[in-house]
């Protein structure tokens, strides 16, 4: 029998504005200012007006097949809809692999490990970062509609033997927030697996907003 751990956060984030106070940014760059209600967290970083969505993993991060497959086993499950404690969800455009939230979901992943456990509510213990700070560290940093309802999710499974999509999906789906993780409709997700001496630890990052 495997002993499945499980957290998950799902954040809306509002965008504040682009451009404004703080040193000006350089040429071609834009200045994206979000609050991290779920956190209390107000923060801003620089990026470009063409940022794009990173389809191929990074050379110092590739994907696993296990991590394919896992990605791939989410996005099934939200074509079919599903049924959660909460109530029912309609089916959900899949989720694109993007790299940078891939990065982040290994590097969090990793922290993991060498702790030995999982660390809730999804603060760092190396330097208390939460997950929309993560994953915008990591590389995904785009420029949103101005104030648009963005999403941040972190879902994290652990367990000695959890190695089977299907197991992590299923006990996901036994807790209101991870299952309403699994289906919200937007369209940026990465799934990492990083295993060590405590189990195999899963971290599914997601991130973007409705209609993007």
């Amino acid at each position: 029998m495997t002993r499945v751990m499980l957290g998950a956060v799902v954040g809306a984030l509002v965008l504040v504005g682009c451009g404004g106070g703080g040193t000006p940014p350089e040429e071609n760059q834009v200045r994206v200012q979000v609050v991290d209600g779920n956190y209390g967290v107000t923060f801003e970083y620089l990026t470009v007006p063409t940022f794009t969505p990173l389809r191929t993993a990074l050379a110092e991060f590739p994907q696993s097949v296990a991590e394919g497959a896992m990605l791939a086993a989410i996005n099934a499950e939200r074509a079919r809809g599903g049924v959660c404690p909460t109530g029912s969800f309609p089916a959900a455009r899949p989720l694109q692999f993007e790299a940078h939230l891939h990065r982040a979901a290994t590097l969090y992943g990793r922290e993991l490990v060498t702790a030995g456990k999982m660390e809730l509510p999804h603060r760092s213990r190396v330097d208390n970062r939460v997950p929309s700070q993560r994953m915008v560290d990591a590389g995904y940093r785009p420029v949103p509609p101005s104030r648009v309802q963005w999403v941040f999710g972190e879902s994290l499974a652990a367990g000695t033997d959890l190695t089977s999509p299907a197991e992590v999906i299923a006990a996901w789906k036994d807790s209101p927030s991870h299952c309403r993780a699994l289906f919200e409709n937007i369209g940026n997700g990465a799934v990492a697996r990083v295993d060590g001496a405590a189990g195999k630890f899963w971290v599914l990052n997601i991130a973007g907003w409705e209609n993007e």
